[in-house]
């Protein structure tokens, strides 16, 4: 999966940043310890070798002090390495991702490199300064861990027993209305494990990740991309009927103007999730099934951007350098009533720029959090 990809390659960073500040350093020849630190790491990120994917063959370290004009040109070479961690280009528009379906989960990963890089420095001046031991070592090589959130949150027990409340059976009315979106008790139980979502589920929840996005700048200084979110009508409504029928539905809002518009597609009973990435000008469709048949819908969406383009900035759409994708490497579900749950996460994945960190084994966790967000009418994540 993507996200491991980036997940192992600055984990992996970490470690030869580690190892070569210790290069600088005093260090016993604990062969387990270096076993530990070192064996299988990778250069990921490429210093004076001829590539980056060389492993970094250390011999066992001496016992005995190194000399200065050593420490000082490993300290360097240090320092160069935190630079590089620092400028790495974890943005959206990386030419490096261009062409991958899953966004970087950048998370404000680099604030938190930049982070680490410092910490980093603090441990070079603490070896530079002389002798240590293993458990010394130990703690500042936590100290310069790049905290990346890992899988999906459990709710907390307070939270459990508000879910269980809400899922009892036999119950009837209103659980949550937010804005245009409304749920009932008979939607609500759709969130029971196994069962299949349905319109009212998907579309409030589509409301809620716009919710998030349109307050960011306001809640919270992790910088969000901004999102139109269509309902789960949107695209049969133009597929059976034409443009005509959809042409006022964007007539409050310029959808060339955002980052990311999110379509939740049902065909033939299974749901998928549909992205126009304004900004790395492609379509995306993710299918938790991996289907490979939907090279039409993508086609109707670019027609749609056609249209919408003429009708609303009365100026043709310029669809060169635009591309269709059919995610993959992407989790996937182990039965046939989970697609709903699985749509609902990439979307909530893509909109905080989060890796895929989730898999079938979560799909009961991710429904009663969205049984929670539902009623509390905010995303709790």
């Amino acid at each position: 999966m993507m996200s491991d990809m980036y997940q192992h390659t600055l984990d992996q960073s970490r470690k030869q940043l580690s190892i070569d500040i210790m290069a600088s350093s005093v260090f016993s020849c604990d062969k387990e310890k270096h076993k530990k630190l070192g064996q299988s790491t990778t250069n990921i990120i490429p210093t004076d070798h001829s590539s980056a994917n060389q492993e970094y063959d250390d011999p066992a370290r001496p016992s005995h002090l190194v000399n200065s004009s050593t420490i000082h040109s490993n300290a360097a070479s240090v320092e160069a390495l935190l630079n590089r961690l620092e400028a790495l280009d974890l943005d959206e528009g990386s030419s490096s991702c261009k062409s991958i379906a899953e966004p970087t989960p950048s998370f404000r990963l680099r604030s938190q490199i930049i982070k680490s890089s410092r910490l980093a420095f603090d441990l070079r001046d603490t070896i530079l300064n002389g002798p240590y031991n293993d458990e010394e070592y130990d703690y500042l090589y936590t100290q310069t861990e790049i905290p990346i959130p890992k899988g999906v949150k459990e709710l907390t027990k307070e939270e459990n027993e508000l879910v269980d409340n809400i899922l009892r059976k036999n119950q009837n009315g209103m659980v949550s209305q937010f804005k245009t979106a409304v749920v009932e008790f008979k939607d609500i139980y759709k969130l029971y494990p196994e069962t299949w979502l349905n319109d009212e589920i998907i579309n409030f929840y589509m409301v809620l990740l716009m919710d998030r996005a349109n307050n960011n700048n306001h809640s919270t200084n992790v910088d969000l991309p901004s999102i139109h979110c269509f309902n789960t009508f949107f695209c049969s409504s133009l597929r059976d009927q034409g443009y005509d029928k959809v042409r006022r539905w964007t007539k409050k809002v310029d959808i060339f103007n955002k980052h990311l518009l999110l379509i939740p597609i049902n065909k033939s009973y299974h749901w998928t999730l549909g992205v126009v990435d304004m900004k790395r000008k492609n379509v995306t469709i993710y299918d938790s099934l991996n289907g490979k048949h939907h090279g039409p819908t993508i086609k109707l969406i670019m027609n749609y951007l056609e249209l919408e383009h003429m009708d609303k900035k009365k100026t043709p759409f310029d669809a060169s350098g635009w591309k269709g994708i059919m995610a993959s490497d992407i989790p996937q579900q182990g039965n046939s009533s989970d697609c709903g749950v699985f749509t609902c996460t990439f979307a909530e994945r893509l909109t905080r720029n989060q890796g895929f960190d989730f898999s079938q084994d979560d799909m009961t966790s991710i429904r009663r959090r969205m049984v929670l967000d539902i009623v509390q009418k905010k995303l709790s994540i």
